[in-house]
Protein backbone atom coordinates (compact mmCIF):
# COMPACT_ATOMS: atom_id res chain seq x y z
CA UNK A 1 0.00 0.00 0.00
CA UNK A 2 1.28 3.56 -0.70
CA UNK A 3 0.78 6.20 1.70
CA UNK A 4 1.35 8.74 -0.28
CA UNK A 5 -1.17 11.80 -0.63
CA UNK A 6 -3.41 11.18 -3.78
CA UNK A 7 -2.41 7.24 -3.70
CA UNK A 8 -5.67 5.81 -2.89
CA UNK A 9 -7.74 7.46 -6.21
CA UNK A 10 -4.41 6.23 -8.31
CA UNK A 11 -4.38 2.75 -6.50
CA UNK A 12 -7.95 2.55 -7.63
CA UNK A 13 -7.46 2.91 -11.02
CA UNK A 14 -4.72 1.12 -11.71
CA UNK A 15 -5.94 -2.14 -10.08
CA UNK A 16 -9.23 -1.85 -10.90
CA UNK A 17 -8.79 -4.43 -13.64
CA UNK A 18 -7.20 -6.91 -11.89
CA UNK A 19 -10.17 -7.20 -9.30
CA UNK A 20 -12.80 -9.88 -8.90
CA UNK A 21 -16.33 -8.38 -11.38
CA UNK A 22 -18.25 -7.67 -8.34
CA UNK A 23 -14.90 -5.78 -6.94
CA UNK A 24 -14.95 -3.80 -9.85
CA UNK A 25 -18.24 -2.60 -9.35
CA UNK A 26 -17.51 -1.72 -5.84
CA UNK A 27 -14.58 0.40 -6.83
CA UNK A 28 -16.54 1.55 -9.35
CA UNK A 29 -18.95 3.56 -6.79
CA UNK A 30 -15.72 4.38 -4.28
CA UNK A 31 -14.65 6.35 -7.35
CA UNK A 32 -17.59 8.12 -8.82
CA UNK A 33 -18.19 8.97 -5.34
CA UNK A 34 -15.15 9.26 -3.80
CA UNK A 35 -15.86 13.09 -2.57
CA UNK A 36 -18.46 11.28 -0.49
CA UNK A 37 -17.21 8.22 0.89
CA UNK A 38 -15.88 9.89 3.96
CA UNK A 39 -19.47 10.27 4.47
CA UNK A 40 -20.66 6.94 4.34
CA UNK A 41 -20.68 3.44 5.50
CA UNK A 42 -19.64 -0.15 4.02
CA UNK A 43 -23.02 -0.87 3.90
CA UNK A 44 -24.14 2.16 1.97
CA UNK A 45 -21.61 1.82 -0.51
CA UNK A 46 -22.47 -1.87 -0.44
CA UNK A 47 -26.24 -0.28 -1.52
CA UNK A 48 -24.86 2.00 -4.09
CA UNK A 49 -22.97 -1.11 -5.62
CA UNK A 50 -25.40 -3.49 -5.54
CA UNK A 51 -23.04 -5.96 -3.18
CA UNK A 52 -22.88 -7.07 0.47
CA UNK A 53 -20.87 -5.34 3.13
CA UNK A 54 -18.43 -8.38 3.27
CA UNK A 55 -17.64 -7.33 -0.51
CA UNK A 56 -17.06 -3.98 -0.10
CA UNK A 57 -14.46 -4.83 2.73
CA UNK A 58 -12.96 -7.68 0.34
CA UNK A 59 -12.54 -5.16 -2.49
CA UNK A 60 -10.68 -2.66 -0.07
CA UNK A 61 -8.43 -5.59 0.96
CA UNK A 62 -7.85 -6.57 -2.92
CA UNK A 63 -6.62 -2.99 -3.17
CA UNK A 64 -4.13 -3.28 -0.18
CA UNK A 65 -6.06 -2.00 2.66
CA UNK A 66 -6.69 -3.19 6.05
CA UNK A 67 -10.52 -2.81 5.04
CA UNK A 68 -13.40 0.12 4.76
CA UNK A 69 -12.92 2.32 7.33
CA UNK A 70 -8.70 2.40 6.36
CA UNK A 71 -9.27 3.71 3.08
CA UNK A 72 -12.39 5.97 3.93
CA UNK A 73 -9.48 7.74 6.50
CA UNK A 74 -6.96 7.98 3.65
CA UNK A 75 -8.98 9.35 1.53
CA UNK A 76 -10.29 12.11 3.65
CA UNK A 77 -6.57 12.78 4.12
CA UNK A 78 -6.04 13.08 0.10
CA UNK A 79 -9.31 15.64 0.28
CA UNK A 80 -7.48 17.41 2.86
CA UNK A 81 -4.22 17.63 0.54
CA UNK A 82 -5.57 17.84 -2.63
CA UNK A 83 -4.80 21.32 -4.50
CA UNK A 84 -7.67 23.80 -5.29
CA UNK A 85 -8.62 23.45 -8.61
CA UNK A 86 -10.39 26.11 -10.73
CA UNK A 87 -13.83 25.82 -12.35
CA UNK A 88 -15.95 27.41 -14.48
CA UNK A 89 -17.35 27.16 -17.92
CA UNK A 90 -16.71 24.98 -21.02
CA UNK A 91 -13.67 26.43 -22.52
CA UNK A 92 -14.37 28.63 -25.82
CA UNK A 93 -12.55 27.70 -29.12
CA UNK A 94 -9.56 26.09 -30.17
CA UNK A 95 -7.33 28.16 -27.87
CA UNK A 96 -9.59 27.80 -24.80
CA UNK A 97 -9.53 23.86 -25.11
CA UNK A 98 -5.32 23.91 -25.86
CA UNK A 99 -4.78 26.10 -22.54
CA UNK A 100 -7.57 24.35 -20.21
CA UNK A 101 -5.58 20.51 -21.71
CA UNK A 102 -2.62 22.46 -20.64
CA UNK A 103 -4.14 23.43 -17.06
CA UNK A 104 -5.64 20.11 -16.36
CA UNK A 105 -2.75 18.58 -17.11
CA UNK A 106 -0.37 20.67 -14.76
CA UNK A 107 -3.56 20.18 -12.04
CA UNK A 108 -3.04 16.45 -11.95
CA UNK A 109 0.93 16.35 -12.02
CA UNK A 110 0.74 15.27 -8.12
CA UNK A 111 -2.25 12.36 -8.83
CA UNK A 112 0.17 10.90 -11.76
CA UNK A 113 3.28 10.55 -9.76
CA UNK A 114 1.03 9.13 -6.28
CA UNK A 115 1.94 5.42 -7.40
CA UNK A 116 5.70 6.25 -8.56
CA UNK A 117 8.09 4.59 -5.72
CA UNK A 118 11.59 6.22 -5.09
CA UNK A 119 13.22 2.52 -4.90
CA UNK A 120 11.90 1.57 -7.86
CA UNK A 121 13.10 4.57 -9.74
CA UNK A 122 16.40 4.61 -8.53
CA UNK A 123 16.76 1.08 -9.83
CA UNK A 124 15.46 1.48 -13.36
CA UNK A 125 17.81 4.44 -13.87
CA UNK A 126 20.93 1.72 -12.30
CA UNK A 127 19.36 -0.80 -14.75
CA UNK A 128 19.55 1.88 -17.42
CA UNK A 129 22.83 3.33 -17.15
CA UNK A 130 24.71 0.02 -16.35
CA UNK A 131 23.60 -2.63 -18.92
CA UNK A 132 25.36 -3.67 -21.41
CA UNK A 133 23.26 -3.64 -23.66
CA UNK A 134 19.33 -1.72 -24.06
CA UNK A 135 16.69 -2.59 -25.92
CA UNK A 136 13.30 -0.69 -25.82
CA UNK A 137 9.75 -2.00 -26.96
CA UNK A 138 6.64 -0.66 -27.11
CA UNK A 139 3.53 -1.55 -30.00
CA UNK A 140 0.23 0.26 -30.91
CA UNK A 141 0.11 3.62 -29.61
CA UNK A 142 3.48 3.41 -27.29
CA UNK A 143 5.47 2.52 -30.41
CA UNK A 144 6.73 6.35 -30.57
CA UNK A 145 7.56 6.18 -26.81
CA UNK A 146 9.45 3.70 -27.74
CA UNK A 147 10.89 4.96 -30.42
CA UNK A 148 11.61 8.40 -29.04
CA UNK A 149 13.42 6.69 -25.60
CA UNK A 150 15.63 5.12 -27.57
CA UNK A 151 16.99 8.36 -29.61
CA UNK A 152 16.74 10.38 -26.31
CA UNK A 153 18.87 7.89 -24.91
CA UNK A 154 21.09 7.42 -27.55
CA UNK A 155 21.43 11.27 -27.70
CA UNK A 156 23.14 10.77 -23.81
CA UNK A 157 25.87 8.25 -24.75
CA UNK A 158 23.06 5.42 -23.48
CA UNK A 159 23.05 3.37 -26.86
CA UNK A 160 19.26 1.95 -26.99
CA UNK A 161 17.73 0.54 -29.76
CA UNK A 162 13.76 0.03 -30.53
CA UNK A 163 12.65 -2.50 -33.49
CA UNK A 164 9.36 -1.23 -35.15
CA UNK A 165 8.72 -4.58 -36.30
CA UNK A 166 7.07 -6.93 -33.38
CA UNK A 167 9.04 -10.08 -34.51
CA UNK A 168 12.18 -8.19 -34.75
CA UNK A 169 11.58 -7.28 -31.08
CA UNK A 170 11.35 -10.58 -30.20
CA UNK A 171 14.71 -12.10 -31.89
CA UNK A 172 16.10 -8.75 -30.09
CA UNK A 173 14.46 -9.94 -26.49
CA UNK A 174 15.79 -13.48 -27.35
CA UNK A 175 19.17 -12.61 -27.87
CA UNK A 176 19.51 -10.74 -24.22
CA UNK A 177 20.93 -11.89 -21.71
CA UNK A 178 22.18 -11.19 -18.06
CA UNK A 179 23.41 -7.50 -17.48
CA UNK A 180 20.93 -6.73 -20.49
CA UNK A 181 17.99 -4.73 -20.69
CA UNK A 182 14.80 -4.53 -21.83
CA UNK A 183 12.68 -1.65 -21.45
CA UNK A 184 8.96 -1.56 -22.03
CA UNK A 185 6.46 0.89 -22.39
CA UNK A 186 2.61 -0.21 -22.67
CA UNK A 187 0.18 1.79 -21.25
CA UNK A 188 -2.26 -1.00 -20.65
CA UNK A 189 0.43 -3.27 -19.41
CA UNK A 190 -1.93 -6.17 -21.47
CA UNK A 191 -0.45 -5.81 -24.98
CA UNK A 192 0.12 -9.43 -26.28
CA UNK A 193 2.69 -9.08 -28.84
CA UNK A 194 4.60 -6.79 -26.04
CA UNK A 195 4.30 -9.43 -23.03
CA UNK A 196 5.71 -12.42 -25.78
CA UNK A 197 8.35 -10.00 -25.68
CA UNK A 198 8.67 -9.22 -22.29
CA UNK A 199 9.05 -13.35 -21.86
CA UNK A 200 11.85 -13.73 -24.54
CA UNK A 201 13.97 -11.36 -22.73
CA UNK A 202 13.31 -12.71 -18.79
CA UNK A 203 13.49 -16.52 -20.17
CA UNK A 204 16.83 -15.17 -21.41
CA UNK A 205 17.96 -13.79 -18.35
CA UNK A 206 17.68 -10.04 -18.94
CA UNK A 207 16.12 -7.46 -16.57
CA UNK A 208 12.88 -5.73 -17.33
CA UNK A 209 11.88 -2.20 -16.74
CA UNK A 210 8.12 -1.93 -16.93
CA UNK A 211 6.91 1.77 -17.72
CA UNK A 212 3.00 1.31 -17.66
CA UNK A 213 -0.52 2.63 -16.04
CA UNK A 214 -2.00 -0.82 -14.20
CA UNK A 215 0.32 -1.95 -11.38
CA UNK A 216 -1.33 -5.91 -11.49
CA UNK A 217 -1.23 -5.96 -15.09
CA UNK A 218 0.49 -8.98 -16.78
CA UNK A 219 3.37 -6.85 -18.02
CA UNK A 220 4.08 -5.18 -15.04
CA UNK A 221 3.64 -8.56 -13.06
CA UNK A 222 6.36 -9.70 -15.49
CA UNK A 223 8.76 -7.08 -15.12
CA UNK A 224 11.71 -6.79 -12.77
CA UNK A 225 10.67 -3.53 -12.38
CA UNK A 226 7.24 -1.61 -12.82
CA UNK A 227 6.80 2.20 -12.85
CA UNK A 228 3.25 2.78 -12.75
CA UNK A 229 2.05 5.98 -13.81
CA UNK A 230 -1.75 6.68 -14.73
CA UNK A 231 -3.55 9.83 -16.14
CA UNK A 232 -6.31 10.61 -13.31
CA UNK A 233 -10.08 10.13 -14.23
CA UNK A 234 -8.98 7.71 -16.68
CA UNK A 235 -10.70 4.29 -16.25
CA UNK A 236 -9.08 0.90 -17.53
CA UNK A 237 -11.70 1.68 -20.89
CA UNK A 238 -10.46 4.75 -21.30
CA UNK A 239 -7.10 3.80 -21.55
CA UNK A 240 -7.91 1.67 -24.15
CA UNK A 241 -10.27 4.06 -25.96
CA UNK A 242 -9.00 7.33 -25.18
CA UNK A 243 -5.27 6.16 -25.16
CA UNK A 244 -3.29 8.92 -23.32
CA UNK A 245 -0.33 7.98 -23.33
CA UNK A 246 1.30 11.36 -21.42
CA UNK A 247 1.67 10.41 -17.96
CA UNK A 248 3.96 7.21 -19.40
CA UNK A 249 5.87 10.08 -22.25
CA UNK A 250 6.83 12.66 -19.24
CA UNK A 251 8.17 9.21 -17.50
CA UNK A 252 10.01 8.25 -20.20
CA UNK A 253 11.52 11.86 -20.23
CA UNK A 254 12.51 11.79 -16.33
CA UNK A 255 14.14 8.39 -16.60
CA UNK A 256 16.48 9.86 -19.44
CA UNK A 257 17.36 13.02 -17.66
CA UNK A 258 17.62 11.15 -14.36
CA UNK A 259 20.23 8.09 -16.50
CA UNK A 260 22.28 11.11 -18.07
CA UNK A 261 22.63 12.67 -14.60
CA UNK A 262 23.75 9.05 -13.60
CA UNK A 263 26.29 9.11 -16.24
CA UNK A 264 27.87 12.43 -15.71
CA UNK A 265 30.89 13.32 -18.07
CA UNK A 266 29.45 10.59 -20.21
CA UNK A 267 26.06 12.52 -20.85
CA UNK A 268 28.39 15.54 -20.81
CA UNK A 269 30.21 14.15 -23.37
CA UNK A 270 27.45 12.63 -25.77
CA UNK A 271 25.07 15.90 -25.57
CA UNK A 272 27.87 17.98 -27.36
CA UNK A 273 28.23 15.66 -30.23
CA UNK A 274 24.58 15.59 -30.42
CA UNK A 275 24.45 19.00 -30.58
CA UNK A 276 27.51 19.00 -33.46
CA UNK A 277 25.46 16.81 -35.55
CA UNK A 278 21.90 18.85 -34.90
CA UNK A 279 24.19 22.18 -35.67
CA UNK A 280 25.91 20.66 -38.73
CA UNK A 281 22.42 20.00 -40.24
CA UNK A 282 20.70 23.73 -39.63
CA UNK A 283 20.17 26.00 -42.52
CA UNK A 284 21.24 29.16 -42.40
Amino acid sequence: MNDQPGAVIATIRSLMPSLLPTEQTVAAVLLERSAEIVELSAQQVADAAGASRATVVRTCQSLGYSGYQQLRVLLARDAAAAPVRATGTTPDGAAGIVTATFTQLADRVHDMTALLDGGALDRAVTLLADARRVVIVGNGLSAPLAQDAAARLSSIGRPAEAQSDVIGQQISARLLGPGDLLLVVSGSGANALTLRTVAAATAAGADVVAVTAFGRSPIAQAATVALVVTMPDLTFRDELTLASRLPQAILVEGLVAATADRLGDVAVRAKALALDAISANLSD
